[in-house]
């Protein structure tokens, strides 16, 4: 079984902090609370109420947003910086846009 491309870091980037595979199941499972905030933010099909909590969580330096920051071993700053850079851009996600092309040859 592959692996998949659905990762805190394709959406952000790497943090000034060293992860991957010598991380611990704790880094991984903040790494991955982080990730599906981000996904939540870009997903299409994500009620309005969630993506705006996402969002909100995602922007704002709240005191529980640093500490899973902390425990993922990434920089809140740097990924507040990063969040509302990409949220500015209002890009999809290269990921959600393949994904789409996918689907939309297969139904056709």
């Amino acid at each position: 079984m592959g692996r998949s491309n659905n990762s805190f870091t394709s959406w952000v980037g790497y943090a000034h902090t060293i992860g991957g595979q010598n991380s611990t199941p704790e880094e991984k499972l903040f790494n991955a609370v982080l990730s599906q905030a981000v996904h939540d933010v870009f997903s299409q099909h994500v009620e309005k109420l969630d993506k705006r909590q996402a969002k909100d969580f995602l922007t704002q330096n709240t005191w529980h947003f640093k500490k899973i920051c902390e425990f993922a071993g990434r920089d809140p700053d740097y990924v507040i910086r990063k969040m509302k850079k990409r949220m500015q851009e209002d890009t999809p996600l290269p990921l959600f846009s393949k994904i789409r092309e996918y689907y939309r040859q297969a139904n056709t």
